[in-house]
Parts: structure tokens; sequence; C-alpha cells
């Protein structure tokens, strides 16, 4: 049976996510996250991608984009192949780094598009290793996650070019830097909870 088309559209917006072979890490050292940091660059700007939130964590990656130009799916292989070419060389490892397509889902709604946001930024904090830690242990991870746009978001270190922040205007402060003090109490809200937009 085939598989069925993608959603496209120009100004999509998406979440993406791309998970290792077998849920392997794809990431094994510094190195390798940083390597993976220097594709999204090239790749934005050849196909006109724009970049809201990202995270990296060992085995997995995801993405918030919009696609002026409804081009998700060459945007994700420019990225994962460029990547895997590189893990496969360094690691001497064969046969696939990535684990068949990437998952996409469609995006809308302002709420929602902040709530996938603080989703995205906790993901590091939302593994088995951490159930049971406190509030402030969480935080620590949270803010200590280097392959993550949320310290930026957070007003905790410089802004990145390569990421949109448009949709810190929807908390309604007065200032950039009272929308993103707001946006870092959003995110922490839920530090121990878990949001009923992404219960599954």
């Amino acid at each position: 049976m085939s598989r069925p088309w993608r959603v496209r559209y120009a100004g999509a917006k998406c979440h993406l996510t791309v998970r290792g072979n077998g849920r392997a890490a794809v990431f094994l050292e510094p190195g390798d996250y940083k390597r993976f940091m220097e594709q999204p660059d090239a790749a934005l700007e050849a196909d006109g991608v724009v970049l809201f939130a990202y995270v990296l964590m060992p085995n997995h990656y995801r993405l918030f984009v919009e696609t002026p130009m409804g081009n998700a799916h060459r945007f994700m292989q420019r990225l994962n192949t460029a990547y895997g070419m590189y893990f496969r060389f360094k690691h001497n490892r064969p046969g696939h780094c990535f684990q068949g397509r990437y998952g996409a889902k469609l995006v809308a709604g302002d709420r929602y598009i902040l709530a996938l946001t603080r989703y995205i930024y906790l993901n590091p904090v939302k593994v088995k290793g951490l159930d049971s830690s406190p509030a402030s242990r969480k935080r620590d991870v949270l803010m200590g996650r280097l392959y993550s746009s949320y310290r930026r978001y957070a007003g905790l270190t410089e802004l990145e070019r390569r990421v949109d922040y448009r949709w810190l205007s929807f908390l309604g402060c007065r200032s950039e830097r009272g929308n993103r003090r707001a946006y870092r109490g959003f995110v922490e809200a839920m530090l121990e909870k878990e949001d009923e937009f992404f219960m599954e």
C-alpha cells in the first residue's frame, strides 16, 4: 500500500519530528550537536523556511517551522541527508541514521502555537530519568539545554538570527523584555504537569 501524501501548501506551519533509526541516538557527542546546527542555516536559506523553535535530544529532534513555499519535504530532505552522511562517516555507522519519514503535524491557532513551543522546550525534562525529580532540578535541566532555542526565548542569552520570535508578542506585555519574562513563567508552569493540548 502506498504512503499517503503529506498535506503541503504555501505558508503551512508544521511541527516536524525526526527520530534515530530504531530510536537509537543520533547525537553521540557535543561535536554532533554542533555539526547538526551548522545545517539549518543553509537549508533555511535555500528553501525559504522560517524557523520558530527547535530542540535537539540524543535520539531525536523537533522543529517548529513555517514553509512559505510549501516545501517542508525538500527542507527536511536537505537537512537529514546532510547530517546523515556526516553521522555515518564520523561514527562508522552503515545504514540509515534516521527512522523512516519525518513526522509532520500542521499547526494553527495562537494558543496552540504557544503551547507547542512550550511542549518542544519541555522535551528534555519530560523523560523517565526526571519523572520524580523536583521542579528545581527540572528547571536546571531546562535552562542548561544548550541545543534548544528556549534560552533565547526566555531572554537568558543572545538571540539567534536563524530563529523568528514573533510568537512572544501573543503574551501581550508592554515590552519585549516583559514578554520574555512572561514566556519563561508560561513554560515553567508546566515543569511538573502535562499539557492538555498534547495528552495522548
